[in-house]
């Protein structure tokens, strides 16, 4: 009888989809931190005399200020502290503008304080039109925030509805040295804010850009210097989405192309840490240098995700979402994300749309050198 040779099979066994996952988090975030390198540090360094930045922002500063200056030379906005630069911090000043309106409030007949109405100064003095009408809207406006807090059967020396009786007693206590609210009086006070002086500075703000307001005292009108500050800012952010363009294609070439192209298994950073290799599934040899390029642009649609993060160190993370132009891309590669798990989740191989597209397998280092063992050792042996 003829002896029957057995053959010998060695099987390469892919990545697990959790060591997957880690990888493309590992990819993602050196790529977030390359770029904001590249963002901070160069290119946006670079951007600032093209724009002329500085000047730029200099001059978005001086017309807001003098948008601050026409409220409060209309007496729509008080500050009340010594330190003049917090003056142009919106915050601190509709804080004290609301201290001084509800000081008249719980004081409704004092002609000293009368001035410090802000909304009857606006929609009654300042707005166009039929006083006696612009109050009755004005009181509108107020039952229509401040059911809970206005009496509707008395009214200020202004002519407003008055703050009721309760809220009277609870918020003078504000007003008088030494003494301190209760912690009802607290709350109640906070709602005020939030329920009822926010909102009607909002509408009040709403009106101006709409109907405009100018005063002696600054050349331009509120809407004019709207009109410049916006068109400023659209410079200055465009140049924001600009050098987060950069800086990210900067990133993705070094990290996904440069560093796969100068190894000669073609990983990248995150898969010589994670001893990840990828190879062409029919061949079973480490991928092409064109074939790299491929995986590089696939690659830098994964990282798209970190987009709209870029500009964040230079900007706040607040900010970052008035720049659609970089957090729709970032929307978008997160879908494909998503997706691209699902799919290595449900495949035989744990193959994402990279592998899929390219013909390709990613395995363990490990499980790879072991196959190329056994390859060598089969032709030593004349196999």
């Amino acid at each position: 009888m003829e002896e029957v040779k057995k053959q010998k099979v060695v099987e390469i066994y892919p990545t697990k989809i959790g060591r997957r996952v880690l990888c493309f988090l590992s990819d993602i975030f050196l790529c977030l931190i390359l770029s904001f390198i590249f963002f901070e540090l160069v290119v946006f360094q670079i951007s600032r005399p093209i724009i002329n930045y500085d000047n730029l922002v200099n001059e978005s500063e001086t017309y807001q200020k003098n948008q601050y200056a026409i409220l409060y030379s209309s007496n729509l906005l008080f500050f009340n502290d010594e330190n003049k630069e917090n003056q142009f911090m919106m915050s601190e000043a509709l804080e004290d503008t609301n201290y001084n309106y509800l000081n008249f409030y719980t004081n409704d007949n004092s002609e000293e304080l009368k001035k410090y109405d802000v909304f009857f100064n606006y929609f009654v003095n300042l707005k166009s039109g039929d006083k006696s009408e612009n109050l009755n809207n004005l009181n509108e406006l107020l039952i229509e925030y401040g059911p809970d807090f206005f009496d509707t059967e008395k009214t200020t020396i202004n002519g407003t509805f008055a703050l009721k009786s309760t809220y009277i007693e609870q918020f003078k206590a504000n007003y008088i040295e030494g003494d301190e609210m209760s912690e009802e009086a607290k709350n109640n006070y906070d709602n005020f804010i939030k329920k009822v002086f926010l909102n009607l500075y909002s509408e009040m703000i709403n009106d101006i850009e709409t109907n405009d307001l100018k005063v002696n005292d600054v050349s331009k009108s509120y809407v004019e210097l709207k009109n410049d500050i916006q068109a400023i800012n659209g410079k200055i952010n465009t140049n924001y989405i600009v050098c987060s363009y950069i800086s990210f294609l900067i990133s993705c070439l070094v990290l996904f192309l440069l560093v796969p192209l100068i190894n000669h298994k073609r990983e990248t950073a995150s898969e010589l840490i994670l001893k990840f290799e990828r190879i062409n599934k029919k061949t079973m040899n480490y991928i092409s240098r064109p074939m790299a390029i491929n995986i590089f642009l696939l690659k830098m649609i994964d990282s798209a995700l970190i987009l709209f993060l870029i500009p964040s160190l230079r900007v706040g993370f607040s900010y970052i979402f008035s720049f659609p132009e970089l957090y729709l891309p970032s929307l978008i590669a997160l879908v494909i994300a998503i997706v691209n798990l699902f799919i290595t989740g449900f495949t035989k191989l744990n193959t994402s749309l990279k592998e899929i597209t390219t013909d390709t397998i990613v395995c363990d280092s490990k499980s790879l050198d072991y196959y190329y063992q056994q390859v060598e050792t089969e032709k030593l042996n004349g196999k």
